[in-house]
């Protein structure tokens, strides 16, 4: 793909972004992926429930190249959970390129763990990782995989400076926020656009340049193709 060929994936600004993502588990890797490739600088993945699977991760990234800096660490307890996040400000610093704490709520709602310290210990973690966002001007991307909200998602929702919601369609995942739209998705050989990618682009023609002036006038409009840590 050219430099100038349009994103399938939206940016990811400084500040914490929630990514709902209840049935479409690979929109992650194609939203992290997509970010390191446009980024210098190392990355941090606090882990659990498995979702740093790295062939999945390799298949969605440009290059080996583009994984280069990712470092993961797992946890298997909210407690374990928690000291990884608390870890995070001793390790990131302005020059890291991204942090990603997926399923975030998940340990935190463990039966072993009491509910008011699971309570506790997921404020904190949360807390910790706006406080980095904001000090450091670094992006962290967090993640729910709920299809409903409960009191951690909420939590979330309030927290996050914005929030994306994804889900599959035909030509492959779509995300949607405040201001953000999926307008071409990517495949292998050619990125197929849509109607909204071209409004954007050339704006909206005048009535004048749409009046009927017989049968044999039939405009239609075609999606163009192109080529431990």
């Amino acid at each position: 793909m050219g430099t100038d060929t349009p994103s399938a994936c939206p940016r990811l600004e400084s500040g914490v972004t929630l990514l709902r993502h209840p049935d479409t588990p690979h929109a992650l890797y194609r939203l992290v992926t997509a970010e390191l490739a446009r980024r210098e600088g190392n990355a941090y993945w606090v882990d659990s429930r498995n979702d740093a699977v790295t062939h999945a991760l390799y298949d969605h990234a440009q290059s080996r190249r583009t994984l280069r800096g990712l470092r993961i660490a797992r946890a298997f307890t909210a407690y374990q959970h928690h000291e990884l996040v608390s870890s995070l400000p001793g390790r990131v610093s302005s020059r890291t390129a991204l942090v990603v704490v997926p399923r975030l709520p998940a340990l935190y709602r463990d039966p072993d763990v009491p509910d008011g310290e699971a309570r506790t210990l997921f404020e904190a973690s949360v807390a910790i990782l706006d406080a980095l966002a904001a000090a450091l001007d670094v992006p962290v991307l967090v993640t729910a995989r709920e299809a409903t909200a409960d009191t951690f998602i909420d939590a979330l929702g309030d927290t996050a400076d914005r929030t994306i919601e994804c889900r599959d369609t035909r030509e492959g995942v779509a995300f949607a926020g405040e201001d953000t739209q999926t307008l071409v998705y990517h495949h292998r050989d050619y990125w197929q656009t849509t109607i909204p990618y071209w409004v954007e682009l050339l704006g909206v023609a005048p009535d004048a340049d749409f009046v009927h002036t017989g049968p044999e006038t039939v405009t239609t409009l075609d999606a163009v193709g192109a080529g431990g840590w």
